[in-house]
């Protein structure tokens, strides 16, 4: 499988993710949903804060392509408005360039071969030993296009102003298998309910200073945050 919604995979090096994020068709159709949940441990009761993205097959498709296109192409940023109410706008993707000072391992194209067979913590227990600074990607929050703050240090989910974009930042590699996921959850067949990027308590799944992630495929939007 290497040419998905037009597009070639293996000439994803050459895709600007601007014009490709137009090429798709505009918005994305996707709920995004914001929440606490506490933990008990031997320590006392914690709070983790989750994002849960909850979308079509073909939209988690549509953002695993702007991911590549970021991860294996020439800019460092792009932006996908979502086309649904609510207060958040948008997903933006950023890359980290290492890579401009090694070009060795800049990855210079992308093959896609289905994998069938997904868990609901799909990277869980690899994401405890892995390199979680080149190959995690991180979750977060910035002001929606045309929008500005004084105040960008927010402290609790009260203070998230709106509207507001979501964030997904990597290094390539990190956005590459984030990207993977999606195309294997959209075209599974029987996909878990969901797919958490972290078992509950919060086990390393995305980089220090993320949120906690949570993917749901669906047919129509629903509410996804439990």
């Amino acid at each position: 499988m290497n040419k998905l919604m037009g597009v070639d995979l293996r000439k994803l090096a050459s895709v600007d993710a601007n014009k490709l994020v137009d090429s798709l068709g505009g918005s994305l159709n996707c709920s995004i949903q914001i929440g606490c949940h506490s933990y008990a441990s031997a320590g006392g009761e914690y709070e983790i804060s989750r994002i849960c993205i909850a979308s079509n097959a073909e939209d988690l498709q549509r953002l695993a392509l702007v991911l590549l296109a970021c991860a294996i192409g020439t800019q460092c940023e792009t932006y996908l408005p979502i086309g649904s109410g609510g207060p958040t706008k948008g997903i933006k993707i950023g890359s980290a360039r290492p890579l401009e000072f090694d070009p060795f391992h800049q990855p210079k194209s992308f093959t896609y071969t289905p994998k069938r067979d997904l868990k609901r913590y799909p990277w869980y227990p690899w994401s405890l030993t892995c390199d979680y600074w080149t190959e995690l990607p991180c979750f977060g929050f910035d002001c929606a296009p045309g929008e500005y703050y004084t105040n960008m240090l927010w402290s609790g989910l009260a203070d998230i102003p709106k509207p507001h974009v979501i964030v997904v930042s990597g290094y390539p590699k990190a956005l590459i298998r984030l990207a993977r996921l999606l195309l294997d959850y959209a075209n599974t067949d029987l996909p878990p309910e969901q797919i958490d990027l972290e078992v509950d308590g919060g086990f390393r799944g995305v980089k220090s200073f993320s949120y906690e992630v949570r993917f749901t495929r669906i047919a129509d939007r629903l509410e996804c945050m439990k």
